[in-house]
């Protein structure tokens, strides 16, 4: 075995059985097309907290590749294809699924032991599962929350599990972009001692298989020391530090590709006493991969289907988006943007092509106003566009604000700017699909510059609104695109803006984006938005005939941002 031999072909299998709570379960079974000779070795994959089987999709074919037969599940009362509703999802619950699993491998397959494998919020599962049933025989957490007080406690910034047992009541509660009903959700943690240290503690000292922990450098949710302190409650534990890695670990795709080698080796050596190297690990087939993740986007679309309509869901989402302003994360970011336009000439009309409430705006118009000091004979003009009414009014209100703001200063007479406002669906700007009446028509070569800042990624089309802003831009223009990254990790603009020593007024919204943010990923997973790289994102701005393309890292290194010109 080693890195030179070709992908490995997977199949997949749909499955269904009975939980022992009474809801049905919804898994897959992968395994590599030929098996392998050294007889068939399990291993059960749960998903992380308001994520799905799917999720889990390419580290499964990884251990498939290299031998293995994995079964990846949902859990119920959960995201995802298994019965129930999110709102009822309990830890003990998913224990008694995971539990489940390994009754319905043993009805099927006859195995009598497994390796469970385990993620984030899951892990706290995987460690009672561990404590209770003896066919678990290697348990591997990856990023594991191991002291969910402290992790509940550094997300939402309020000892939640501590109020609980003093008795106040939450209700209904988002937490990461789903709605639980907290109260029975932290009650029930509590009754079986899954909410702090000590009960992972008692846990893992109850375990009698080898444990290994697989914990990220530079995990914002989960202490190295405590893991330490876990891992030595257990006599079979051992640690494998991911380095340069946050809570997301794809986000640092070099060590998310190191780590998941190493889990590869250190299974294979548990399940078959191979002492295989990280560098003899076999990859799956890529379009193998593709191909079942878009089986799975489908089905995941049809199982949750979206109910509301893109400009209510903006509407709603634009409102907690308002904290960013505050964030040194986000000056930052939109310093970068502002750099990367270049400096305002007389008479130019700057775009701002999904100006959503108005954040980058402000930046023009201070920009214009104060920084530049500049007297125009034309003032530039900026024009912005969005989807929502909410968000352009939040805009011009802003923009309003700020410039009378200016106003007072003795600086005012050193510059000016005109605003422009339009509602616009910009999944159809341009286009000939909707009728002319609803559609902002605007000439060729119409404006300098153009910022589209955290908007492709929520298209149908990016790769046409591209094209049309390459159409309306003038020659010489330039053009700056953003996204955030692909396994981008909020947990760590909300740390920094936490370290600012913010108000706690500020907290509570920046907490309301985070929650938001899920709500994103959700839809994400369903394949209705994308996040992009920066080679992506330049490779998108050639195609659509912008030239001298590049891309730079910014908004707490989760972000990137790309520059054009036509």
């Amino acid at each position: 075995m080693t890195d030179t031999d070709p992908p490995v072909s997977i199949r997949s299998e749909l499955v269904f059985y009975p939980g022992r709570t009474g809801g049905k379960i919804a898994a897959y079974i992968d395994r590599a097309a030929q098996p392998s000779s050294g007889g068939e070795r399990f291993v059960v994959m749960s998903p992380k907290y308001g994520e799905t089987k799917k999720n889990n999709l390419q580290l499964a074919y990884f251990l498939a590749a290299n031998g293995f037969t994995v079964l990846r599940f949902d859990f119920t009362c959960h995201f995802g294809e298994s019965e129930g509703n999110m709102l009822d999802f309990t830890l003990p619950a998913g224990v008694e699924d995971t539990l489940a699993t390994f009754d319905y491998l043993e009805r099927r397959f006859q195995v009598k032991n497994a390796t469970l494998l385990a993620s984030s919020l899951s892990a706290l599962m995987a460690f009672k599962a561990a404590a209770i049933d003896p066919r678990i025989d290697h348990l591997v957490t990856y990023v594991g929350v191991v002291d969910f007080t402290y992790t509940m406690e550094k997300v939402y910034q309020e000892d939640l599990f501590g109020g609980h047992i003093a008795g106040k009541q939450y209700g209904v509660l988002d937490v990461l972009g789903h709605e639980v009903q907290m109260d029975r959700f932290l009650g029930t943690a509590v009754e079986h001692r899954m909410h702090n240290l000590a009960g992972t503690q008692e846990a893992m000292a109850r375990i009698k298989c080898p444990v290994s922990m697989f914990p990220a450098e530079h995990d914002t949710w989960v202490r190295m020391e405590d893991v330490g302190a876990v891992a030595g409650a257990a006599e079979r534990a051992r640690i494998y530090p991911i380095e340069g890695a946050m809570h997301e670990v794809n986000e640092n795709q070099a060590a998310a590709d190191k780590s998941t080698r190493m889990l590869i080796a250190v299974c294979r050596e548990h399940s078959f006493g191979d002492p295989c190297t990280p560098e003899q690990v076999r990859v799956p087939d890529k379009k193998a991969v593709f191909a079942q993740n878009k089986i799975e986007r489908d089905r995941l679309r049809r199982a949750r289907p979206v109910k509301e309509q893109e400009d209510a869901f903006w509407g709603k989402y634009l409102e907690k988006y308002r904290v960013m302003e505050k964030m040194d994360d986000y000056q930052q970011y939109l310093d970068l943007v502002g750099e990367l336009l270049g400096r305002f000439n007389d008479g130019e009309v700057v775009l701002d092509a999904g100006c959503g409430n108005g954040l980058f705006g402000v930046w023009v118009v201070r920009e214009l106003l104060e920084k530049q000091a500049t007297k125009f004979e034309v003032p530039p003009l900026y024009f912005g566009m969005d989807l929502t009414d909410s968000g352009l009014s939040d805009a011009l209100g802003k923009h309003a604000a700020t410039k009378v703001g200016l106003a007072a200063l003795p600086v005012r007479q050193a510059g000016s700017i005109d605003l422009l406002y339009s509602r616009v669906d910009l999944d159809f700007f341009g286009s000939t699909e909707m009728d002319p009446a609803e559609i902002v028509q605007l000439g060729d070569g119409c404006f300098d510059k153009i910022a589209c800042s955290l908007l492709l990624s929520y298209l149908k089309s990016p790769d046409r609104l591209l094209k049309q802003l390459h159409r309306v831009m003038r020659p010489g223009g330039r053009i700056v695109i953003s996204s955030m990254k692909p396994f981008c990790d909020l947990s760590a603009i909300y740390r920094d803006f936490v370290e600012q020593r913010a108000a706690n007024r500020d907290i509570e919204s920046a907490r309301e984006l985070l929650r938001a943010a899920g709500a994103i990923k959700v839809k994400q997973e369903q394949g209705y938005y994308a996040f992009f790289s920066g080679e992506e994102l330049t490779d998108m701005l050639t195609r659509a005939g912008f030239r001298e393309a590049q891309w730079f890292i910014s908004l707490g290194n989760q972000a990137t941002v790309a520059v054009a010109t036509k």
